[in-house]
């Protein structure tokens, strides 16, 4: 409980806080209408470009100091609510032990322009590779211009343990040029969960700078976040993903994030944040070797951001990224083959594709001839096909 002394002193902490957000907007305002007026007739900008982005970074947290924020479209347009589910190359930067359900080679590559400023660029590139001892993953990250720039490579390295839980670490080299002022570098280290609690419920863990890196002479700390949440398949093809995301310099930060699959082609998703608020959506669409996803968000203060990114699977099998959030419900059954000379109509039934009827034909036929000699004598019951046949042929049998 608060004391009335502290109460006054939240109150006033937070009426600064909003005042000066505003002020800044308004300063912000007036520099774009100057940059119209004094910056045209010169070709440098660079004066202008730092003044903005000094006020950008004091507004809003716009991707500063090395934040390990999800770089891909899908994953922005569910939120940033991901830790829970991670099965694409760019969740190197969510949930790092989710890289281990990725079976094959994989690439991804991603760009955004937040608020449509490109002294604000971010791209990134991310590979997935597995082995025998493991998943092995390599990010580039860049973010800023030639005024300010934030580079990071991350190297990780991600197992599984019987398909049921993964877990991962992250390395990551972390370098900050600001022009004429020098630059930095460091090492920082994450570490990543993931459970499947239950065929359709995952629960994800990340924490990042577990090694408190710091950058510059004065030992500036960067930020450690703590990142949990569950994911969710209440019916095939939908997904629910709910994420609390903490950033130790920041108040805890709610995510919440959708996707629902149309015909296996087109992904439509759609999420929201807190701290700042922000509402996200986009759409991916989903080829046999290739993903390309688009997703846009929205800032309160700030306006839109738009995101691009495309995923390529380096193999020639034809299991989509996308699709990977349901394929883990499916666990591998033995099938018990059904004679089908001695099955009664209630066996039958147990074989899909065949019903009451069908497998009333099917006794009825075997009662006519008296007994199967071939598989393929199905094929003269009313109602069994070539197709359907060979649908039901891995469960069905003949035995003397």
């Amino acid at each position: 409980m608060l004391l009335p002394g502290q109460t006054l002193f939240r109150n006033i902490q937070k009426f600064i806080f909003t005042l000066t957000k505003l002020a800044t907007l308004k300063i912000i305002n007036f520099i774009m209408i100057i940059k119209k007026i004094i910056f045209r007739p010169f070709k440098t900008k660079k004066i202008f470009l730092l003044l903005l982005n000094t006020l950008l970074l004091i507004q809003t947290r716009a991707y500063t100091s090395f934040e390990l924020r999800g770089s891909g479209a899908r994953i922005h347009a569910m939120g940033q609510a991901y830790v829970g589910l991670s099965n694409t190359p760019d969740a190197i930067f969510i949930n790092c032990s989710g890289l281990a359900q990725i079976p094959y080679p994989s690439l991804s590559a991603s760009y955004t322009r937040p608020f449509g400023l490109k002294e604000l660029t971010i791209g990134s590139v991310t590979t997935v590779i597995p082995t025998a001892l493991g998943n092995l993953a390599m990010g580039f990250t860049n973010f800023g211009s030639d005024i300010y720039r934030e580079q990071s490579l991350t190297t990780s390295f991600n197992r599984s343990v019987k398909g049921k839980f993964y877990y991962g670490f992250n390395l990551h080299y972390m370098k900050l040029q600001i022009s004429n002022y020098g630059s930095d570098f460091c090492f920082e280290l994450d570490l990543g969960f993931l459970m499947k609690i239950l065929p359709n419920l995952s629960w994800g863990f990340m924490a990042t700078n577990l090694n408190r890196a710091t950058l510059g002479q004065a030992g500036d700390n960067l930020p450690q976040t703590f990142n949990t949440g569950l994911s969710i398949y209440p019916i095939n093809n939908l997904t629910l993903n709910l994420d609390m995301f903490k950033d130790s310099m920041f108040p805890l930060e709610l995510r919440c994030g959708i996707e629902y699959l149309l015909f296996n082609r087109v992904a439509i998703r759609s999420g929201f944040s807190t701290e700042p608020s922000r509402f996200c959506a986009g759409f991916g669409f989903l080829f046999s070797h290739l993903e390309i996803d688009y997703a846009i968000t929205t800032h309160k203060d700030l306006g839109l951001t738009h995101y691009f990114s495309l995923q390529l699977l380096l193999n020639h099998r034809k299991n989509r990224i996308i699709s990977e959030n349901i394929n883990y419900k499916l666990r591998p059954v033995k099938i018990t083959k059904i004679n089908i000379n001695t099955a009664t109509i209630e066996n039958l039934q147990k074989i899909p594709g065949i019903g009451p009827t069908l497998a009333q034909r099917i006794v009825a036929y075997r009662q006519q001839i008296g007994k199967f000699i071939s598989l393929e004598q199905l094929q003269q019951v009313k109602g069994i096909g070539k197709n359907k046949f060979e649908s039901i042929k891995p469960y069905i049998t003949i035995v003397e």
